[in-house]
């Protein structure tokens, strides 16, 4: 039995495994096993898996049909045996003192639900900065998820939230996961550095999620946190449709035909909110 389970699902991802795992293994505070679950790739990723696990007893590999991240994560906490979790996707990174400075937190405050922190984007033909995060509150919660997959939680309060919802496989289970820990209450500690490195790639399930997808998602969290909702009448611009749409906005305000009708809006008062 160890402390720290990390759950990585992997699927195709043979390029970038391994440094995934080299990061779980150079962790400063070693008392943490690691179960990647293999979706079914077509790929020797479950073959690189074997091999580390063969070296390092801490690593161990299921093996599972295609069925999704979601099943995936699922299946790796079911096999897992450590008190507290990480997630971490197998092309993502993580920071080598993470746990040495979030395990004794845990320990430490039974009031603190999570521990999780600032992220890194890389990746090919990516500038290496600090991704966008929004401080976090129970407000700007409702309106977007404020806190990533890779945080550090107690296997109990998984349990108890039941889990990632199969109905999410298309997107947004962390935050809906994130909405059921903290329900009924309890405190997040955001640590001041980067905690993990995000690696941006093209054909990622999140880039790809179009805006009927986004909507269905967005309603079934709704629904399953209704009565969360109705504790909180939250700023409509803490919501991710209104980040969104401000993202763009700002992308795109130096086209000559948006810079135009920013202006004339501007003139005839149509007032913008941000």
């Amino acid at each position: 039995m160890h402390t720290v389970s990390f759950i990585v699902p992997c699927y195709n991802l043979r390029d970038f495994l391994p440094e995934t795992l080299n990061s779980i293994i150079s962790q400063s505070f070693c008392d943490w096993e690691c179960i990647v679950v293999d979706d079914g790739s077509s790929d020797d990723s479950a073959s690189i898996a074997d091999a580390y696990a063969s070296r390092d007893c801490r690593i161990r590999v299921i093996k599972q049909h295609n069925g999704g991240v979601v099943t995936a994560r699922n299946n790796g906490v079911l096999a897992s045996t450590g008190r507290y979790l990480v997630f971490l996707d197998a092309d993502d990174v993580i920071m080598p003192g993470f746990l040495s400075e979030a395990v004794p937190i845990l320990d430490a405050r039974p009031e603190v639900k999570l521990v999780y922190g600032p992220a890194e984007q890389f990746g090919k033909g990516v500038k290496t900065a600090l991704m966008p995060m929004s401080e976090f509150s129970m407000e700007a919660m409702l309106g977007h998820n404020c806190i990533y997959v890779t945080a550090l939680f107690r296997k109990a309060d998984f349990l108890r939230a039941g889990g990632f919802r199969e109905e999410m496989s298309a997107g947004l289970e962390d935050w809906d996961l994130w909405l059921s820990v903290l329900e009924d209450g309890g405190e997040v500690v955001c640590l001041e550095h980067p905690v993990f490195r995000y690696r941006v790639r093209k054909n990622s399930r999140n880039r790809g999620i179009s805006n009927e997808t986004l909507s269905r998602l967005r309603r079934s969290i709704w629904e399953r946190h209704k009565d969360l909702y109705a504790k909180y009448f939250f700023d409509p611009r803490e919501s991710m449709e209104y980040s969104r749409s401000q993202y763009y906005v700002k992308k795109y305000s130096s086209f000559p035909g948006v810079w135009l009708y920013l202006k004339i809006s501007a003139l005839f008062g149509c007032k913008r909110h941000g």
